[in-house]
């Protein structure tokens, strides 16, 4: 039996509803093998992030060549980068391993606002990774953020998804969860958009949704599926999620994949 592997390169959460715990979760839940990279250490609870704390320079960098090393992995995520050292490390393991299904997720700011991804990073992230990613997956307040553009309705995320493909993944999903209405998702492909409805889960606040559903996109993107097939099945996944979800502490509710 051929055992899927992937890898996710994030910031650490102790209430594990986001970053590489989730992450973590996610693939075992669909039955690939997950490893995990951390490039900072996060004081938060389900209430919101606290305090971030940066491991050092250059440990990023060494846990993926020790890593990658030994292991060919089938696939490979990213979370919160933060720091320009980070985004360059990756970009250097993707290219020296070559990592085709590399899944990146931008993630600028944490739902209270606080910055998980530098500006100088940021900038950084558009012009060295996004021409090396299978797919990008923003939700809309980090595709504002990436194209400067304000997002109000479908024809602006239409807009920026074209703006974001310019700059050279492979596939542009724009996640529509911070609109009003129902919580469609837009997939990009140079060509045509696809649609992939999503049902709001009503006076509901979530931690970590998107963690969970561009790892799942990770995880079937590492059994071999095409982004299309990848990203439907992954929405399935979510949507039965966040109908589990629960709360575990006094704030959002984190999503439960078990036995989906």
């Amino acid at each position: 039996m051929k055992i899927r592997k992937a890898i996710a390169i994030a910031g650490s959460d102790p209430s594990a509803g986001a970053g590489l715990q989730a992450d973590l979760r996610t693939f075992a839940s669909l039955g690939v093998y997950g490893m995990a990279a951390p490039t900072a250490i996060t004081i938060q609870n389900t209430k919101g992030a606290k305090e971030i704390i940066p491991l050092p320079a250059g440990s990023l960098r060494k846990q993926l060549k020790t890593l990658l090393e030994d292991v060919k992995v089938d696939a490979l995520k990213t979370g919160m980068l933060l720091a320009k050292e980070n985004v360059l490390a990756v970009e250097e393991a993707v290219r020296r391993y070559k990592i085709k299904r590399f899944v990146l997720d931008p993630i600028i700011k944490s739902s209270t606002g606080v910055e998980l991804l530098k500006k100088d990073a940021a900038l950084l992230l558009k012009k060295r990774l996004f021409p090396l990613a299978m797919i990008i997956t923003p939700n809309i307040n980090e595709a504002e953020i990436l194209t400067g553009i304000k997002i109000k309705d479908e024809g602006d995320i239409r807009l920026a998804a074209k703006m974001l493909y310019e700059m050279a993944p492979k596939y542009v999903l724009i996640k529509g969860g911070h609109l009003k209405g129902e919580p469609n998702d837009f997939l990009f492909d140079g060509k045509k958009f696809m649609v992939f409805k999503g049902k709001r889960a009503k006076g509901i606040k979530l931690h970590g949704a998107g963690c969970v559903f561009s790892a799942a996109i990770t995880a079937y993107l590492a059994k071999g599926m095409s982004v299309e097939k990848a990203v439907r099945e992954a929405k399935r996944f979510i949507n039965i999620a966040i109908k589990k979800s629960a709360a575990i502490g006094k704030g959002r509710r984190v999503l439960w994949q078990h036995g989906i």
